[in-house]
């Protein structure tokens, strides 16, 4: 498997390491058809592509945009997966139901790439919003994803880690916090922007990028916190 996950947008991605590692999978595979799955309808998003072309230049001949409420079509024409950042729970409604296909494609060969969102879904438990657990405020509502209760359910199960985004830059480090403790059967990771954490066959995660991964872990003996500074 070969699988990146971002923790910021196109637009925060300015480290060419962060990407690199879905960039040389796809080329090593020979993906001629990458989906690049964005939330919305073809018009409403239209004005992020630019972003991503940019970024993916060395790809975008072989990039194929789906609007996420346009449909999907079949998922087998893909050999290669690009989940966009937005809004999460929307990303998750639409990607939920096919997790299994997408899954085992990536299992297959297939790389993954995921911004923000897309970082978030790939969890085997996958936050989809929330600010507030245990009647405490834990991180900003601005980044709440419209919810009020830390809400956590099935992502893609690419990674068996729970992922957070925007630690530094939006404080989501205090609701991977309360992740943990809240669910100690998985580690929570919370990625900076320009930060990515990638998953290269069955080797070790490696970070790249100029931020840090805030590997968190819940345990009888409390709560431990571990940062991760580029080893890529």
């Amino acid at each position: 498997m070969s699988i990146v996950l971002v923790g910021g947008g196109p637009d925060t991605t300015t480290s060419t390491s962060c990407i690199a590692p879905f960039i040389n999978a796809c080329h090593r595979t020979g993906a001629s058809n990458i989906a690049l799955f964005l939330a919305g309808d073809r018009a409403g998003s239209a004005r992020f592509i630019d972003a991503y072309r940019g970024l993916l230049a060395q790809l975008w001949d072989q990039v194929e945009v789906v609007p996420l409420e346009e449909g999907l079509g079949d998922l087998a024409r893909f050999d290669a997966f690009i989940v966009a950042g937005g809004p999460v729970r929307e990303y998750h409604r639409h990607l939920a139901p096919v997790a299994a296909i997408i899954r085992g494609r990536v299992v297959s060969g297939a790389p993954y790439l995921g911004f923000s969102a897309g970082a978030m879904l790939a969890s085997t438990r996958a936050i989809l919003g929330g600010y507030h657990w245990d009647g405490a405020v834990v991180s900003p509502r601005d980044w709440s994803e419209g919810v009020d209760d830390i809400v956590v359910d099935a992502g893609l199960d690419l990674v068996p880690w729970t992922v957070d985004v925007h630690a530094a830059q939006a404080g989501t480090l205090g609701r991977a916090m309360a992740v943990a403790v809240r669910d100690r059967r998985v580690d929570v990771v919370a990625l900076d922007e320009d930060t990515a954490l990638h998953v290269i066959g069955q080797g070790r995660p490696l970070i790249s990028g100029t931020g840090h991964a805030w590997w968190v872990r819940s345990s009888d003996d409390g709560l431990n916190v571990r940062v991760h500074r580029a080893t890529l």
